[in-house]
């Protein structure tokens, strides 16, 4: 894959009181942090597993770096819920450049990784979540997902124990791919063929982010709503 992404992001409070995504767009590193609505501080939680995830992988650009350094995101949040004496927790999906492997994306929780290559849309990610399970097991079906109780559940975040597994995989990637980062604020509230055709429009990634964003809102998205594009050439 070659090593040219243009990027663009953006976010929004959406139907909440505050904003706890967070972005990071830094040198061959890519990331969305989604702190977690029903602790207290998930806005420092997606903060500062983003900051320490960017601080960690520059000191070593390697896969096993970047494992490490999600790693380290998670001990840093699990630390500094224990040190205020709460619960704090985050979701990671970034994407990194790597020395060794090229792009490599990494996932924990329920924000994705989205491609789009010749008009086709494609999750990268697996959700981590109760229901995506149950879905992948086939033990709901597509029908009854909709209005399933336990749909937002997550069964992997960052920060809420010592440690977390963590999903990792090389990226195939073409010229003329774009990719997305987002939350959940975004795909629950458009549907796989919106977020295509928005993807799909011939304008930068600062300006799809924009429309993505935007068309979330107007969907009275219910929570906050966050967009990083990447264009590969």
């Amino acid at each position: 894959m070659t090593s040219t992404l243009l990027s663009g992001s953006a976010t929004h409070v959406g139907g909440r009181d505050n904003n706890q995504d967070s972005m990071l767009v830094a040198d061959g590193l890519y990331a969305v942090a989604d702190g977690i609505g029903g602790f207290v501080k998930g806005d420092v939680a997606s903060r500062l597993a983003l900051d320490t995830l960017e601080s960690t992988y520059a000191a070593d650009r390697t896969v096993a770096g970047l494992l490490g350094a999600a790693r380290a995101a998670n001990e840093a949040v699990w630390l500094r819920a224990n040190a205020d004496g709460t619960s704090m927790g985050t979701t990671l999906v970034a994407v990194a450049m790597t020395t060794d492997a090229g792009a490599v994306a990494v996932n924990i929780g329920d924000s994705r990784l989205y491609r789009l290559r010749g008009g086709e849309l494609a999750q990268l990610t697996d959700d981590h979540t109760v229901l995506a399970e149950l879905l992948r097991s086939r033990e709901v079906s597509d029908d009854d997902a909709r209005n399933h109780p336990h749909r937002h559940v997550l069964t992997r975040a960052v920060g809420v124990g010592p440690e977390v597994e963590i999903d990792h995989a090389e990226l195939s990637a073409e010229a003329d791919d774009r990719l997305l980062l987002c939350t959940d604020g975004l795909f629950n509230a458009l549907e796989d063929d919106d977020i295509r055709q928005l993807l799909g429009a011939d304008a930068d990634p600062q300006r799809i982010c924009d429309l993505l964003v935007e068309a979330a809102l107007a969907a009275d998205a219910d929570d906050n709503v966050t967009a990083l594009v990447l264009d590969v050439r």
